[in-house]
């Protein structure tokens, strides 16, 4: 036998190999060998990981029309599903697939598509469209002159830039040719009428340019490691469980408010996932539910129809209207039914009413312009409440009986008073141990752990982002998982604000955690943050990036992870020897080998 063949399991990989491979990386340039690590990686992580593939992506192009849902909470989601079920149940032929997983390069190729987009942050796509939106908007764009389509965006009127992401999608299109099936409809949210005539609309639409099309309807799904649980419960169905445990975790001296909060789910048929959110139904505070009946002279038990339900205003008010939140509808719509000149006269003005707003809580307006109005037009102006979703800080592997959230209290100083955020301070303030509340599971199957448990991670968070990376570390110990673990986290204070520190240095003591970098922005008379650690630790960075390591980010959208992948780039350039087009490139190349993963807000 040839000794040079022989396999060895400490090099799996015969002389012959390895002299290939010698030869091939004496030919490359350093983007080429990252982009070959990168290549070997997802070939290797595909075969370990059980496929739940329906169909393969060239057969979407056997479908009329293409649905994509690009979802950050989960309603573009399963309004996609609905969708692609009416089309199914009204024969027309449908492919149903993720943002993620959509190979944007053959939209040239389709006939009619449908995009049901969320926008998050400042205006952007979800995180799960971003590779599409760069190629869409980027110069490689193909003409799109014999595609037709339409979008419907879900967003949120009280941001600026409502629905901004379907509108940049909108606006692409018509520039590279694109053809309007039926006019884009940006819904807020309370989209459910609208979903139901936008749909009814399109398939009108479809039925008028193809009438002899057949249902051949199909869905295309991930590779996914972790199987999806179904449930009884769900966001319009929650479950009931029991508050165990409610803990702040941060010290006396603190700038922030965190809490750690233990929910006992014995006995309830729910599981989760490592990368989950917990989605809380919650209730607004007593008190201020009290002062604005008091302010608006209206009595508790008057009567008023939310919906098709006939109940008193005080738990209408407590249960099913926002009450934090203010925004610029309500304040014109304030303004109108209580006839005060002074707000006709801020929202007459939309930089003054967009100042008003920001500065302005609706109890602080209703205090300074209190008006007796009828119970009825006060709830015509407000919002429909809506649950609050937060990362699930405990893995089911080590807590098969609990689900623990780690919640970050908003509090806001206006006029000498505080105000708190409404789930928050109901999570922090209002619950106590053995207190009921109202939860359902949020999947997020974009925000996984590698399926080999060998592959090497790095995991980049600020304050509360820490939270899904404590259900990594506690899923990878309980999988005796042998891939190196890298951890950012950044706060205010060391004494103050390190969150699970007790838990963090056991598992280094162990040797799960490989390294751990912290960043204390005001322990020093400079500012410090998770990205100036990432600038020092650059070159490693680039190491582990080459040898397959997965990068997930989680904190804050519009400040932290914006830095945080300004500064990967940077690094991706310096070490890498490319210009920051290439290395934006390279990135991107990441995100769609699911090697970069970000769960933002």
């Amino acid at each position: 036998m040839n000794n040079q063949n022989m396999f060895n399991p400490l090099l799996p990989l015969t002389s012959e190999q390895i002299n290939y491979l010698e030869k091939l990386e004496n030919t490359c340039s350093n983007i080429q060998s990252a982009w070959l690590s990168g290549y070997f990686w997802k070939s290797a992580n595909q075969l370990s990981a059980p496929s739940s593939l329906n169909i393969n992506q060239s057969e979407s192009n056997n479908s009329l029309i293409t649905i994509i849902s690009a979802s950050q909470t989960g309603n573009a989601k399963l309004l996609s599903e609905r969708l692609h079920e009416y089309f199914n149940k009204n024969n027309k032929s449908s492919c149903l697939i993720n943002a993620i997983d959509y190979k944007f390069k053959k939209i040239q190729n389709e006939k009619i598509l449908i995009l049901i987009i969320s926008t998050q942050g400042e205006g952007e796509p979800p995180e799960e469209a971003l590779s599409l939106y760069k190629f869409i908007m980027s110069k490689k764009a193909p003409n799109l002159n014999n595609l037709y389509y339409s979008i419907f965006g879900l967003g949120d009127k009280s941001y600026n830039l409502f629905c901004q992401a379907g509108k940049d999608f909108d606006k692409r299109f018509k520039e590279l040719g694109g053809n309007i099936l039926i006019d884009r409809y940006d819904a807020d949210i309370e989209y459910e009428d609208n979903y139901i005539q936008w749909s009814k609309q399109l398939l009108e639409a479809i039925n008028n340019k193809y009438p002899n099309s057949v249902s051949l309807s199909k869905s295309l799904q991930t590779n996914n490691q972790y199987k999806n649980f179904k449930t009884e419960f769900s966001k319009n169905n929650p479950a009931t469980a029991i508050v165990s445990v409610n803990q702040k975790i941060t010290g006396r001296y603190s700038s922030k408010d965190v809490h750690h909060i233990e929910i006992d789910i014995k006995n309830l048929n729910i599981n989760y996932t490592p990368g989950d959110a917990l989605g809380v139904w919650y209730q607004n505070d007593t008190n201020l539910v009290k002062k604005i009946i008091e302010l608006l002279s209206m009595h508790k038990l008057n009567k008023v129809q939310v919906k098709k339900n006939i109940m008193t205003i005080f738990d209408a008010l407590q249960n099913h209207f926002e009450l934090t939140n203010n925004t610029k509808d309500i304040v014109k719509k304030y303004a109108y039914v209580t006839n005060n000149k002074i707000l006709k006269n801020i929202v007459s003005n939309e930089l003054h009413l967009q100042d008003y707003v920001i500065k302005t809580p609706l109890i602080k307006m209703i205090n300074d312009y209190p008006k007796k109005i009828s119970s009825e037009e006060f709830i015509s102006i407000l919002r429909p409440l809506k649950p609050r979703l937060y990362s699930i800080s405990s893995s089911q592997a080590e807590t098969p009986d609990e689900i623990h959230i780690t919640v970050g209290v908003v509090k806001k100083l206006i006029s000498g008073a505080v105000h708190l955020g409404g789930a928050s301070g109901y999570l922090s303030q209002t619950l106590k141990s053995d207190d009921l509340i109202k939860i359902y599971i949020e999947t997020n199957n974009n925000f996984r752990l590698p399926h080999n448990p060998n592959i090497p991670i790095i995991m980049i968070s600020s304050g509360t982002g820490i939270a899904p990376f404590r259900a990594f570390m506690q899923q990878r110990d309980n999988d005796s998982a042998k891939g190196k673990n890298w951890i950012f986290f950044g706060n205010p204070n060391f004494t103050e604000d390190f969150l699970y520190q007790i838990e963090w240095q056991q598992y280094i003591k162990k040797g799960l955690i490989t390294n751990m970098n912290v960043a204390w922005s005001r322990d020093q008379e400079y500012k410090l943050y998770v990205q100036d650690k990432m600038k020092e630790y650059g070159e490693e960075i680039w190491c582990w990036i080459q040898e397959g390591a997965v990068i997930y980010v989680c904190g804050n959208a519009s400040n932290m992870a914006k830095d945080v992948e300004n500064t990967l780039l940077n690094i991706i350039s310096k070490y890498g020897n490319m210009n920051l087009e290439k290395s934006d490139e390279f990135l991107n190349n990441l995100r769609l080998n699911e090697r970069y993963k970000r769960d933002v807000y």
